[in-house]
């Protein structure tokens, strides 16, 4: 039986527990009220200050700024979000109106607190102020950063990478020369893609990039001689199959697919017996826009392999030769029988198609 004593007790517990939850949630929603309308506030400054600037005229001129924005610049939080703002604004605008942005940047002194944190211990710091002085395409902290290229953290290195590149463009890719870290995948593609908003005017380098001790420069560099069809370097690109590396052996073989002579199917017929699996695949694969007529019998001889990836691109191969090979391949002794005839079938579709 439970006594008196006890019960009021529970009960004044749960009431007071009840109190402290209801004053919680009110505090929380003043106090994100009170945030939200700041923030309202700060995105009307920002955004008048913003306009002002991109319509602004006088070249000579500093652009005006309102006693209560310079007020608010003393605040963290307000100058970070209209630093964010500035950023927002410099990359969806061109010409005369982004460099009135940098300007007002400029103007402001914000420069000052991303080369702070240029020297800060925290690396997301350090990317973060690389990335903005990347944005604001402020050369002449190219010094700075370039150091960064080779930083032993990642995103550090990568931020400092695509700056370099948004700066010089191909030209940028010179830190390719001393990089000793690896240029993971990501970071291939974020530089792959700035490189496509350039002209590649006297694009030089890729011959001692592809002999680069550093393995992941030397994929990087296969897979620039092949999107930029490098056909000056065939040879060169051949030399890199006698790699060990099995990355920089596949990315070669897929590269000579895209510039090839007429001498590299035999080239790549050559090293299939003792290549490693997943490289058998992809000289079939290449084979199949590269081949002629007088590879036919090696790929003939490919339908019999163990591998059925290897058996239909082997016949994707023979029928995208000519008809003299679509006519091989419709002679197989087992052309009639399984996996055979399916795949002749989804072959004789896709040339349909």
């Amino acid at each position: 039986m439970i006594r008196p004593y006890y019960f009021i007790l529970a009960i004044f517990f749960f009431i007071l527990v009840a109190l402290s939850l209801i004053a919680f949630i009110l505090i929380y929603m003043y106090l994100r009220n009170k945030s939200t309308k700041k923030q309202q506030k700060w995105t009307v400054m920002a955004n008048l200050l913003i306009r002002k600037a991109i319509f602004f005229e006088e070249i000579e001129d500093d652009i005006p700024v309102t006693l209560r924005v310079q007020q608010s610049l003393k605040q963290t939080p307000f100058r970070k979000f209209l630093t964010n703002e500035l950023l927002k604004a410099k990359k969806n605008v061109s010409g005369s109106a982004a460099e009135n942005i940098k300007q007002l940047y400029l103007q402001l002194n914000l420069n000052q607190y991303a080369l702070a944190g240029l020297k800060n211990r925290r690396w997301y710091l350090k990317a973060q102020a690389i990335q903005e002085l990347s944005v604001m395409g402020l050369k002449e902290y190219l010094t700075k950063i370039y150091r960064f290229t080779n930083n032993a953290n990642e995103l550090v290195r990568m931020e400092a990478q695509i700056a370099i590149v948004n700066f010089y463009g191909f030209e940028g890719l010179r830190f390719l020369d001393v990089v000793s870290y690896p240029i993971t995948e990501w970071q291939q593609i974020k530089l792959l893609q700035e490189l496509l908003r350039i002209s590649p005017d006297n694009f030089k380098g890729i011959e001692k990039w592809l002999k680069s001790p550093n393995k992941t420069v030397v994929v990087f560099a296969l897979k620039l001689v092949r999107g930029y069809h490098r056909f000056e370097l065939h040879d060169s690109v051949v030399g890199c199959l006698a790699d060990a590396d099995k990355q920089v052996k596949l990315q070669a073989i897929i590269s000579l697919g895209e510039i090839y002579t007429a001498e590299t199917s035999r080239l790549l017929i050559g090293q299939f017996l003792s290549a490693h699996p997943k490289h058998q695949l992809a000289i079939i694969k290449v084979l199949q826009n590269i081949a002629t007529d007088d590879d036919i019998p090696f790929l003939l001889q490919q339908l019999d392999h163990e591998n059925v990836e290897i058996k239909l691109f082997a016949a994707r191969a023979l029928a995208n030769i000519s008809a003299k090979g679509l006519e091989s391949l419709m002679n197989h002794k087992q052309a009639l029988q399984y996996p055979f005839i399916e795949i002749i079938a989804q072959v004789k579709n896709e040339l349909a198609i």
